[in-house]
C-alpha cells in the first residue's frame, strides 16, 4: 500500500514539473520579438530629373481650306473626304460654258482691235470703213440680243423664277455687248474722221481694252478647275455635283498629317527652361502606348491673356499616318535636373511632422535615420544625411516600423532604374 502510495506521488510530482516547464517556455516565445517582413533597395548615385506632364492637342502639319476664286455650279467632283491627294491635283471643276463663250467674243474683240490698229496705222480707207460698218452692225446685233436676254432675266428675277446668279450673268453680257457696241461705234467714227495719229492712239487703246478682256476672261476660265494646294488628305468636303460652290466659304479642307504639331500650354515656372531644338517624349495613348520622340519648334514669347500660360508647338514625326488631328497628347518636359546625386525610391521616404525620414537595414534592425531631400522624378528622389552609398533602405513594411525594429528580408534586393 505505501508502495503504491509513493507511485502515484512521484508521478504527480513529474506531471507538475512537466507543466511548469511548458508554461516557461510559451512565456519565453510571447516576450521574444517577432521581425517585420521588409523589402528593400539601395542607395545609390544617378543622375535625376524633375519633370512636368502636360497635356496638349494634336494638330497637322498644315491645314489649308479650298476657295474657288471663281464661283458656280460644280460639273465634276474628283475626289472623296478622306482621300489622299497631291499638290496640284484636280479637286472639282466648275461649269464653264458661259465663261468659254466669253473667251471666244473677247477673243473677237482683239482681232478685230488689231484689224483696226492695222488700217489706223495705213491701208485703205474704204476697206477700213467696210470692216468698222460690218464690225459695228455685228456689235449692235449682240447689243440688242444681250438687252433682250437682260430684260427677260431682270423681270423673270423679279418674279422670282430666276437665280440672282442667273441675273447677274445676263446683266454681266448686257454690259460686255455695251462696251463691245461702243468700241466698234467709236472705232467706225474715228475712222470716218479720217486716220491720223489721234485715231491710231485710240486703235491702240482699244486694242489694249481688247486684249484685258481677254486676259480676264481666260484667267476666269483657269479658275474654273480647283486643285489641292499641298500634299495631304482631304478632311471636310462641302460640295458635290450640282451644287453651287461659293467663293465666301471654304469647299474643302487639305491637312498634312505626315508632321504632327502639338500645342502645349506651358506656365511661366518652366517656360524658360524650354528652347527651339528641345526634344522631350511624347505620349498619344490612343496610338500607342510607348512615346513618340517630338522637337520643339517654338515658344511663345508672350503670355495668353485667356490661359496665362505660354503656347508651345511641339512637332512630331508621323511617317504611319496613325496620329490624327485633335487627338489628346501628353508631354513630359523636364525642365530640372542633377547628375551623379545621390539617390532613394521614391517610395522609401517618410514625411512626419514636416521632416523626412528612411529606414536604413542594420543587419536585422531597422534604424530610423532623418535626411534632406532634392528634386524627385516620378522613381527616384535627391536625398542627403547620414547615409551613404550602398546602404539598404526599406521601401515595402516601412509603415509598420518604429526606429530598431527586427526585421526580415522578404525577396532579393532590388535596384531601382
Amino acid at each position: 500500500m505505501k508502495e503504491k502510495i509513493l507511485v502515484l506521488l512521484t508521478a504527480f510530482i513529474l506531471l507538475m514539473a512537466v507543466g511548469c516547464s511548458t508554461s516557461a517556455s510559451n512565456d519565453d516565445e510571447n516576450n521574444e520579438e517577432r521581425p517585420v517582413s521588409v523589402g528593400v533597395d539601395v542607395v545609390k548615385r544617378a543622375d535625376i530629373e524633375r519633370v512636368q506632364t502636360i497635356v496638349g492637342q494634336a494638330k497637322p502639319l498644315k491645314e489649308i481650306n479650298v476657295v474657288p476664286k471663281q464661283p458656280g455650279k460644280v460639273s465634276e467632283l474628283y475626289v472623296s473626304l478622306g482621300e489622299q491627294v497631291e499638290k496640284g491635283q484636280t479637286l472639282f471643276k466648275i461649269d464653264d460654258k458661259e465663261i468659254r463663250l466669253q473667251l471666244a467674243q473677247s477673243e473677237a474683240s482683239v482681232n478685230v482691235a488689231r484689224s483696226n490698229l492695222n488700217m489706223a496705222q495705213g491701208g485703205s480707207l474704204e476697206l477700213q470703213m467696210a470692216q468698222l460698218e460690218s464690225s459695228l452692225k455685228s456689235a449692235e446685233i449682240n447689243l440688242n440680243d444681250a438687252k433682250k436676254a437682260y430684260d427677260d432675266a431682270r423681270i423673270l428675277y423679279e418674279n422670282g423664277m430666276a437665280s440672282k446668279q442667273d441675273f447677274e450673268r445676263a446683266e454681266t453680257g448686257y454690259e460686255l455687248a455695251k462696251e463691245q457696241y461702243e468700241s466698234a461705234k467709236t472705232a467706225f467714227e474715228v475712222t470716218e474722221a479720217r486716220i491720223n495719229k489721234e485715231n491710231t492712239e485710240t486703235a491702240v487703246a482699244q486694242l489694249r481694252q481688247a486684249e484685258a478682256a481677254y486676259d480676264l476672261a481666260k484667267t476666269q476660265l483657269e479658275n474654273t478647275v480647283v486643285t489641292s494646294p499641298a500634299n495631304g488628305y482631304i478632311s471636310a468636303l462641302n460640295v458635290s455635283e450640282g451644287e453651287m460652290a461659293s467663293n465666301a466659304s471654304p469647299s474643302a479642307t487639305v491637312v498634312d498629317i505626315s508632321t504632327i504639331i502639338v500645342d502645349v500650354n506651358v506656365g511661366e515656372n518652366i517656360v524658360n527652361s524650354i528652347k527651339t531644338g528641345d526634344e522631350y517624349l511624347v505620349y498619344i495613348k490612343s496610338v500607342q502606348k510607348e512615346p513618340f520622340l517630338g522637337e520643339v519648334v517654338s515658344v511663345s514669347p508672350n503670355v495668353d491673356q485667356m490661359t496665362q500660360s505660354y503656347l508651345t508647338k511641339i512637332e512630331v514625326p508621323n511617317e504611319n499616318k496613325f496620329i490624327k488631328g485633335g487627338m489628346s497628347a501628353e508631354v513630359e518636359i523636364a525642365f530640372e535636373s542633377k547628375e551623379n546625386v545621390m539617390t532613394v525610391p521614391v517610395e522609401s521616404i517618410i514625411n512626419e511632422s514636416g521632416k523626412s525620414f528612411v529606414y536604413v537595414i542594420d543587419e536585422d534592425r531597422a534604424v530610423r535615420s532623418e535626411v534632406s531631400t532634392g528634386i524627385s522624378s516620378d522613381k527616384l528622389i535627391e536625398i542627403s544625411g547620414d547615409i551613404k552609398e550602398g546602404d539598404r533602405v526599406i521601401i515595402k513594411g516601412q509603415n509598420f516600423l518604429s526606429d530598431n525594429s527586427r526585421v526580415i528580408v522578404t525577396g532579393n534586393d532590388q535596384e531601382t532604374e
